[in-house]
């Protein structure tokens, strides 16, 4: 996720394939270190803090709040930590962010009257960061990249320059390894949401229709800037559905092993 600031990210999917470039020793050393995490940590308060200092924090409506705390206690792994908090802040733009070590952040226009979004929306927008949290992603991504660059101790920080670079380079093959693994936890987030939707009773198919809202379908400078970390939506669209259709049919699982 870009860490923090990817948007709207954000587990039925397996890593194994996009991960093979890593040596899955390292990269699991990397993932379980304490100290690596905390470092990640670190970067996602900053950034958090820049966001806060630029926009006025504004209270989510208790709604949401309780819906967050539905879907929290439908997934054993959250349940066991870390503390999960909703943070909001007034913006016309529909947006939405997780930071791992606990903090579902989202914008004012999320809830307004004009954009009209569902309660289930709301509640899919929701599911699909805390699946990001259940899965470490930001932290997963930040360790493979380490991998992939060949430098297992450099900061995270360094690291993220370094691969937001290879990003502006068509022809860089370490950019596309990122970009896949981004495209997949996307999909898993997606999909591991639309398994917890059901388990509180909620629609699943909230989640194809609040994709569709959020990213919409015409071309604009926020979805350019997304292609590099975001599927292309009609992809995302249909594999969202056919996880709609499968947890509808019981062929997904409520929560990761």
């Amino acid at each position: 996720m870009n860490s923090m600031v990817r948007f709207f990210q954000i587990i039925g999917l397996s890593f194994a394939g996009l991960l093979a470039s890593a040596p899955a020793m390292a990269q699991g050393a990397c993932v379980n270190e304490p100290g690596r995490a905390h470092e990640l940590r670190v970067l996602d308060e900053i950034q958090i803090t820049e966001l806060m200092e630029r926009f006025d924090v504004v209270a989510a409506p208790q709604r949401l709040h309780t819906m967050l705390a539905s879907l929290v206690a439908a997934a054993p792994r959250l349940r066991q930590g870390p503390a999960v908090h909703l943070l909001a802040y007034e913006d016309k733009d529909l947006n939405a962010y997780a930071a791992d070590h606990g903090m579902v952040i989202l914008t004012s226009a999320m809830w307004s009257k004009q954009e009209d979004l569902s309660d289930d929306e709301l509640a899919a927008v929701m599911a699909h960061e805390l699946a990001h949290i259940e899965g470490r992603d930001s932290l997963v991504e930040a360790c493979a990249n380490l991998q992939r660059l060949k430098q297992p101790a450099m900061r995270f920080e360094d690291a993220r320059d370094r691969m937001a670079l290879e990003m502006f380079n068509p022809r860089s093959t370490l950019a596309r390894q990122a970009q896949q693994q981004l495209h997949a936890q996307e999909h898993a987030a997606d999909v591991r949401a639309i398994a917890l939707l059901r388990a509180v009773g909620r629609n699943p198919q909230a989640m194809v229709s609040v994709l569709a809202k959020i990213h919409g379908t015409t071309p604009s400078a926020l979805n350019l800037l997304m292609g590099t970390t975001h599927p292309e939506l009609r992809a995302r669209l249909e594999k969202a559905q056919a996880a709609v259709d499968a947890v509808n049919a019981g062929q997904l699982p409520q929560s990761p092993k």
